[in-house]
């Protein structure tokens, strides 16, 4: 048997086993790892930090709005320099991340924290403008803690007077305020939302949409303060022709031509004129104007047009430029240089400030709290009572008692404290964002002014879907002080950016009917409504079907608009529910965006509107003024 010796043996090297934490990859993996969690514990402490501090400057913020609602001005600049020094810390502390700006990917969300710092920077800077804006007015407007200013204006009088002479001056401060909200947009718009989660995009989007909103809406305001000195008498006296539009009988501008009254305005000094019913005008309007066509189709009677009728068409300055033009040849037509026409919240929402008021020749008192006789205003009551009533003698101008109604409430307005005078300043506002107050001008330079701001009750051209429903009571009673009304809109929309849409039109009349028998001499204020009917969408739409309607719908165009025309009446204690269906033109929906613009009718109260675009859910609106739809296609 051989033998083999050790050293025979084949050596074989064994690979030498390196620890992982020595080995290269890991150590530099390891080191990577570390300094990123460093910098994730720094950036977190940092981002609390300025988190705290951001909520401290959101709080000082709230506090500064608070303030204004509540008028207290003091309080609004003492919060206002607390907002800005708690931004600037805020700021300073975010700052100790910037090297991380420069950090692929996650530095883009650092530098959408920055676009936020800069536009609130940009927003503390309108507050200073807004302050400086405000303080030579703060009597006037009713604010509270303004100690040491030099105003004396003891009367409303004295305040429109002083605002008449200097209210130009505004002017440099709105050009200011309205670049700053341009730079705010400009740095909301550099986030790009679709990089965050839905929820937070749609907040983004929101907040985009509402800047830019402002700064349009301060851009629109701008040209009426201008002209302010001059609407209000300053140089040159100024003489209006205010009209009386009855929402209870609702009509395409706002409601039924009642009264009207004429007032003078020198530097802020109000005088009032002559105050008569319509009638009294169109006594002196001895021309026969052959009635047109909807009015001999669906007012029944009525062969010739009469200039209470004549506000048809539902673009305000359309019906006005018809009925002055007409008006001139009234016998007893008033000079004006410009017309308002106010409905009857206005009144309601005066008389809410007031309590109840008295007027000369009418005896008992004119409020705005809820009578159960009609349960409504008070003041409404009273004057349908006084206006409408069938009665056996002849009245002559009954329907005057618009005119001394407003004089009262201008003369109680005149001796109101300060406090109130910056409620009317509201009402006044809010009346014309939502159509009860209605401007049209002689001059085309103002007329363009009241236009741009809104206040002219003009049918606007829009690209994209459009919607505006106007209703005209013919002969239907009062009933629209009663009717309600919703709208429902289902949108799909085809790959050629066409829509076909199903629009659902409920109409509620609650109440019991009245007796409306002439020879009843009762107060008829809810009775069958006739309702002509007026659906105006983007030019060029094609009707598929329509129901609920008692005359087969028509297609027309009209203010640039296609228009589906149709006829309707509603019963006291029902529910009229109608529905058309459409197809809008190729391209009405472009990008991923769906717009639509919804016109509100002059008159008209609060209406709920629903919208559902293709499987998205249902998004529910309060119409109360024209609004703007922008949802996901």
């Amino acid at each position: 048997m051989e033998n083999t010796s050790s050293n025979d043996l084949e050596v074989v090297d064994q690979p030498i086993k390196v620890p992982l934490y020595k080995r290269p990859w890991f150590i530099i993996l390891l080191a990577v790892s570390c300094t990123l969690l460093a910098i994730f514990i720094y950036a977190t402490v940092v981002a609390k930090t300025t988190y705290t501090k951001v909520m401290s400057t959101v709080t000082h913020a709230q506090a500064m709005t608070t303030a204004f609602e509540t008028r207290d001005l003091s309080t609004i600049k003492s919060e206002l320099d607390s907002t800005k020094s708690s931004l600037i810390s805020a700021q300073k502390t975010w700052g100790a991340i910037a090297p991380l700006r420069y950090i692929p990917f996650f530095g883009l969300y650092l530098k959408d924290v920055d676009h936020v710092f800069t536009a609130a920077t940009y927003g503390t800077e309108i507050g200073d403008i807004i302050v400086g804006a405000i303080e030579p007015y703060a009597d006037i407007m009713g604010f509270t803690g303004t100690e040491g200013a030099e105003l004396v204006l003891t009367t409303a009088e004295d305040r429109i007077i002083f605002v008449a002479s200097t209210v130009e001056k505004l002017a440099p401060q709105m050009d200011s305020i309205s670049a700053k909200l341009k730079e705010v947009s400009s740095e909301f718009d550099a986030i790009n939302e679709k990089r965050y989660p839905k929820t937070f995009a749609e907040k983004i989007t929101s907040l985009k949409t509402s800047v830019a909103s402002a700064a349009e809406s301060l851009g629109q305001f701008q040209p009426i303060i201008k002209l302010l000195p001059d609407l209000l008498g300053n140089p040159d006296a100024k003489k209006y022709l205010i009209i009386f539009q009855n929402d209870a009988e609702l009509r395409p501008t706002g409601g039924f031509l009642t009264a009207y009254a004429t007032m003078t305005i020198t530097k802020g000094k109000i005088e009032p004129g002559i105050s008569q019913d319509i009638y009294t005008l169109d006594a002196g309007f001895k021309k026969k104007v052959p009635a047109p066509d909807p009015i001999k189709k669906y007012l029944p009677l009525v062969y010739t047009w009469n200039l209470r009728d004549m506000n048809l068409s539902p673009d305000f300055k359309d019906s006005m430029d018809t009925f002055t033009g007409y008006m001139r040849e009234s016998s007893v037509a008033p000079e004006f240089d410009a017309l308002i026409a106010i409905d009857t919240e206005v009144p309601v929402r005066i008389l809410k400030v007031l309590g109840p008021i008295g007027v000369p020749g009418y005896g008992g008192k004119f409020s705005a709290q809820i009578d159960p006789r009609c349960d409504c205003p008070q003041v409404i009551y009273e004057l349908e009572n006084i206006i409408t009533r069938p009665t056996y003698e002849i009245r002559e101008g009954r329907k005057s008692i618009l005119g001394p109604l407003m004089n009262s409430m201008l003369a109680n307005m005149m001796d109101s404290p300060k406090a109130k005078w910056a409620e009317f300043f509201n009402i006044f506002t809010t009346a014309i964002k939502e159509k009860h107050l209605l401007m049209y001008f002689k001059d085309p330079n103002k007329q363009n002014a009241v236009e741009v701001l809104g206040a002219a009750g003009r049918i606007n051209d829009y690209v994209g879907d459009y919607l505006h429903v106007n209703d005209t009571n013919f002969a239907g009673a009062k009933s629209n002080m009663f009717v309600t009304q919703e709208v429902e809109q289902v949108v799909s929309i085809a790959s050629d950016g066409s829509v076909t849409k199903k629009l659902t039109l409920t109409y509620k009349n609650p109440r019991a009917g009245d007796n409306c028998n002439l020879e009843a001499g009762q107060l008829c204020l809810n009775g069958l409504l006739r309702d002509w009917q007026r659906i105006y969408v983007p030019k060029g739409s094609v009707l598929k079907s329509s129901s609920g309607y008692e005359l087969d719908m028509t297609t027309t165009e009209d203010l640039g608009k296609t228009v589906f025309e149709g006829f309707f009446t509603l019963s006291p204690q029902s529910v009229k529910k109608l529905e058309v269906e459409y197809t809008t033109p190729a391209g009405t929906v472009t990008g991923d965006q769906y717009k639509q613009l919804i016109q509100k009718q002059p008159g008209t109260k609060d209406i709920k509107t629903t919208i559902t675009v293709g499987s998205g859910k249902p998004k529910v609106y309060t119409l109360d003024f024209d609004q703007e739809i922008i949802l996901p296609r």
